[in-house]
């Protein structure tokens, strides 16, 4: 790389299944009332941006994320990717979320609960190797792999920074919370995400002179009306 480039990478609006604790890798399910509100005002702040492209996750929360984002510039239309869906889940789509973390934090010597502190030392390698423990405990044999994650990322990756080396502008990217922890990394190798992604957050990655920098989490959805 040796142009410059600016990428803000969002995590999509609040939904239904977020509320309620289920998984929804491939899955999809509504934006909440709050979600819609967070959109909005992830909408807001893009409005001020000198945004030239944008690509969204093909699941119906990114993609209606991404129109409210783009309220402000109603000239780009958003290009729907496959390779930027979230984790497949395999049999544990649409189940609660304990029926998955519990026996992945056992295999890693933890005990599940909501907001686990154990997290970040389970993924202090990244979240690769989580990604293969889901997969080699799914009971239907159908989750991705950590390879299938990076190969459809980097597939996707490559077209997105090619748009942003020549776009005359900033670039928008919508898509999930597991997700973006591998994207980055997959960016930056050796970055570690220091936190989880709240609904509508936003970390922006910038090329200056060919160097990368990645920039803190900025939680765009907590802008929003309560």
């Amino acid at each position: 790389m040796t142009g410059d480039a600016r990428v803000h990478f969002v995590r999509h609006a609040e939904t239904l299944f977020n509320v309620n604790g289920q998984l929804q890798g491939w899955c999809d399910s509504p934006l909440t009332e709050r979600g819609e509100r967070q959109a909005a005002a992830l909408g807001e702040r893009m409005r001020e941006l000198p945004l030239a492209a944008a690509f969204t996750s093909d699941l119906t929360r990114t993609r209606t994320t991404t129109a409210a984002a783009l309220a402000g510039h109603p000239g780009i239309e958003p290009v729907p990717m496959t390779e930027l869906r979230e984790w497949h889940l395999g049999g544990w789509e649409g189940k609660p979320n304990a029926h998955l973390w519990t026996p992945v934090f056992a295999e890693y010597g933890y005990e599940y609960e909501p907001g686990s502190p154990a997290w970040p030392a389970m993924t202090a390698d990244g979240r690769e190797t989580v990604i293969d423990t889901v997969r080699r405990l799914d009971p239907l044999g159908r989750a991705e792999s950590a390879a299938d994650v990076r190969a459809r990322l980097t597939s996707g990756l490559t077209r997105i920074v090619d748009v942003a080396r020549e776009a005359d502008g900033d670039v928008l990217v919508v898509t999930h919370g597991m997700v973006l922890g591998t994207l980055l990394r997959q960016l930056a190798p050796g970055h570690l995400v220091k936190a989880g992604f709240p609904n509508c957050g936003t970390v922006t990655v910038t090329w200056t002179e060919g160097a990368l920098a990645v920039g803190e989490i900025v939680d765009t959805g907590a802008f929003s009306a309560a």
